[in-house]
């Protein structure tokens, strides 16, 4: 699947338009900061706040790569709130004991809000319904020392507005019935002399078959030196059984894929030059 990107940077933000509490950029599901040039130079252009990218309230979680020895130290993201509300925003790092840094949240007029360093014990952070009104705020990871693929999400609920309710006028009290004497006892009824027909039970569901099939997508694609690649597997994982050796297949083609290292919802592999790695793509699927 061939899509096209654009990176937008905080001067053209009268551009957008509002959505939900937000406002919707070129972000995607996936897209990493970092563009190999065809120069062979790497251009970050999220590595400073006037560089920064969206981050959408509501969007699918947004992959991204920190690597201090490539000289991705900073990522920054901005935040557009449209009303009053709650803001929470999540971040989860797949290898948080390869990794030394930490993450801000600022508002525009560059207080700090919150700010965390990350820890080698814990993989995921949040932060939970913090009251903003009205502005941008920015979202900024770093890190100190080694390399981590990490993932990022935000949500926001506006201030709920009371409303007063008008009762209704009471309606009037209905007119007095004449209600019929009682009956007399009931003569009882004879016993049943044939039983009533047992119900058939419903036939018990069948089982789901063996062998089942599971589908992920290549959200990171990062070039080797030696012309090798790197790639993130996402949706998979040992939470759906695949495990570091598992093989797979490049949904459309013949490649196969074999992974290297496996977390709960994602997984890693390496595909060797003479496996042409130029030709994936990202987004495409990969079955085991």
């Amino acid at each position: 699947m061939n899509r096209r990107y654009f990176v937008l940077g905080i001067g053209g933000l009268l551009t957008l338009v509002t959505l939900s509490g937000c406002v919707i950029d070129g972000s995607d599901r996936g897209v990493h900061a970092a563009i190999e040039t065809q120069t062979g130079a790497v251009y970050d252009p999220d590595s400073t706040k006037e560089g920064a990218l969206g981050l959408i309230f509501g969007m699918p979680q947004i992959d991204d790569r920190l690597d201090v020895a490539a000289g991705d130290k900073e990522d920054w993201r901005y935040i557009l709130v449209a009303e009053s509300g709650m803001m929470s925003i999540t971040i989860n790092l797949d290898t948080p004991t390869a990794i030394d840094g930490g993450w801000n949240i600022i508002d525009s007029e560059g207080r700090t809000l919150h700010r965390q360093s990350f820890s080698k014990t814990q993989g995921f952070y949040e932060f939970k319904d913090f009251p903003v009104k009205k502005g941008v705020y920015y979202f900024q990871t770093f890190a100190t020392s080694g390399s981590s693929i990490y993932t990022i999400a935000s949500s926001f609920r506006p201030n709920v507005v009371e409303v007063a309710v008008v009762m209704p006028e009471p309606e009037p009290e209905p007119e007095p019935v004449a209600v019929a004497p009682p009956r007399g006892p009931r003569t009882p009824r004879e016993p049943r002399t044939t039983p009533a027909p047992t119900p058939t039970p419903a036939p018990a569901p069948a089982p789901a078959p063996s062998g089942a099939k599971v589908k992920g997508y290549i959200s990171i694609i990062t070039p080797r030196p030696d012309g090798s690649a790197e790639i993130t597997i996402r949706d998979v994982g040992k939470n759906k059984g695949i495990e570091a050796g598992a093989v797979g297949v490049v949904e459309g083609t013949n490649m196969r894929i074999q992974t290297t290292q496996c977390f709960a919802t994602s997984c890693r592999a390496i595909i060797p030059e003479g496996a042409d790695p130029k030709r994936l793509k990202q987004g495409a699927n990969v079955v085991f």
